[in-house]
């Protein structure tokens, strides 16, 4: 019989034990899947449906959208809107069905599409397009109080820059490639002077390496870019955005290539050189420069010593007194943008064509596509999302997680979505239209004036108008 109990009470124990168990499985388990899901349904909840500038800038990446790149979101589509990701659109109906197992509130299943397949690219896209600024070129008006503007002096009809564009270009000058503040400085005087002459670019310097294997190559490299015509801003500066700094700095053989083409004018031709080293190519710059103003007496070559030592400053000093011509000290940005653009332009100014140098339609226009760059980007990686949620919706119809009439609703929401959407576009295009307009009337207005100072000046000095 004590046999018989204690196996009766061990098996009573057994029982009991298995019950608590099960017991406790069953209270604790579902206590840790309601905090998940409310957890879940607190952050959904954050999400705002709002659809502004300010609303999509703060909306969080939808939870499947990691992977998805700036590049492939903002690329333009068309008409046709590419298929979802084959893997997104495997994982999906899980992650729905749960969603709307959660709940049946349609603003929830709003709030809970966007929290999976919002794009992760709206704050980048806004915030460069609100951080947009025209970049119309900058007119040169010199101040007409520094000029003596009273001594006719006739341009010569031709121009030719010789730009250095040797390794040493490539050191700083505050802060910046001294090669791109020369090709700034040098697309700025062409046209000025181009209004008055027909001008040519010709480079030195961008062949080859500074390596000795290479100064053949280098040396022998020196190459007209903007042929000798009049002046057209887009081709001149395309010719001066083709080529980097390299090599070695033939001065000599650039100002012979110089010689060899003003021997075919019969005008006076004048040479400017934008340089920032001496001769390094074993030729003689001076009787280079000695040579091409004996050809023609009217022959001139300035130059502008950037930023350069004591010892090439003497021998650039000597090319231009040789070629019957001034040397110009600049020794940082600012100097060497008011010395070529001041010191070189002929003491009456064109003022006929002055309005140039305001932004012209075709500039406008410009920078109006510039402008609707990002903005339009906007648009593309909304009708991307749009195209997700529109499937995700599908998803749900066909597996009855929502009701039809749920469905047909949610559609109209993501259409809604799109086209306000659409409207951010147009609003954001807009203010970069505004501040390209208001860029380029200012302007304008600045060229305006200082004709208008100019011409005043000019009456009452008495010259004939």
């Amino acid at each position: 019989m004590k046999k018989h109990s204690f196996l009766l009470l061990l098996l009573f124990s057994f029982v009991l034990t298995a019950c608590s168990n099960e017991k406790d499985h069953v209270t604790t388990e579902p206590a840790v899947k309601e905090e998940t899901q409310e957890s879940r349904l607190e952050d959904i909840e954050k999400i705002n449906l709002e659809v502004s500038k300010e609303a999509l800038t703060n909306l969080p990446p939808g939870s499947m959208m990691a992977d998805l790149s700036y590049e492939e979101d903002s690329k333009e589509i068309g008409n046709s809107i590419p298929e979802m990701d084959p893997e997104i659109k495997n994982q999906l109906p899980s992650q729905l069905e749960q969603l709307t197992k959660e709940s049946d509130d349609l603003d929830t299943i709003k709030k809970g599409l966007l929290g999976l397949l919002a794009s992760p690219h709206y704050k980048q896209v806004i915030e460069s397009s609100m951080a947009y600024q025209p970049n119309f070129e900058e007119p040169y008006l010199p101040d007409p109080t520094r000029s003596d503007v009273d001594e006719e002096v006739a341009a010569n009809k031709k121009a030719i820059i010789l730009l250095d564009a040797s390794s040493s270009m490539l050191l700083q000058s505050d802060g910046r490639v001294k090669m791109d503040i020369a090709k700034d400085a040098v697309k700025s005087f062409a046209q000025t002077i181009g209004q008055s002459s027909e001008v040519s670019l010709v480079v030195y310097g961008h062949k080859g390496s500074e390596n000795d294997e290479d100064m053949f190559e280098s040396c022998s490299g020196i190459e007209e870019l903007y042929p000798m015509g009049k002046y057209s801003k887009q081709d001149f500066h395309e010719a001066v955005d083709s080529f980097e700094s390299k090599g070695w700095t033939p001065l000599a053989g650039a100002i012979q290539k110089a010689a060899e083409m003003s021997s075919n004018y019969l005008e006076g031709t004048t040479i400017y050189i934008v340089s920032d080293g001496a001769e390094t190519c074993g030729g003689d710059p001076i009787q280079a420069s000695r040579d091409l103003a004996a050809k023609n007496s009217s022959n001139t070559v300035n130059i502008i010593g950037f930023d350069v030592d004591s010892k090439t400053e003497d021998q650039l000093k000597a090319v231009a007194e040789a070629g019957n011509g001034e040397y110009f000290k600049a020794d940082n940005p600012e100097e060497l943008k008011n010395t070529i653009q001041y010191e070189w332009l002929p003491a009456t100014l064109d003022l006929a064509w002055a309005f140039t140098m305001a932004p012209d339609g075709w500039e406008l226009g410009d920078e109006y596509k510039i402008g609707e760059q990002y903005p339009l980007q906007v648009w593309t990686i909304g009708r991307r999302e749009s195209q997700r949620l529109s499937d995700a919706i599908s998803i749900m119809g066909e597996n009855k997680w929502i009701t039809e009439e749920q469905q047909n609703e949610l559609r109209d929401w993501a259409m809604e979505r799109s086209e306000a959407i659409k409207e951010v576009y147009y609003e954001m295009y807009k203010d970069n239209r505004e501040e390209a307009d208001a860029k380029s009337k200012e302007i304008r207005q600045r060229v305006d004036e200082w004709v208008e100072k100019m011409k005043a000046l000019k009456k009452e000095r008495g010259d004939i108008w």
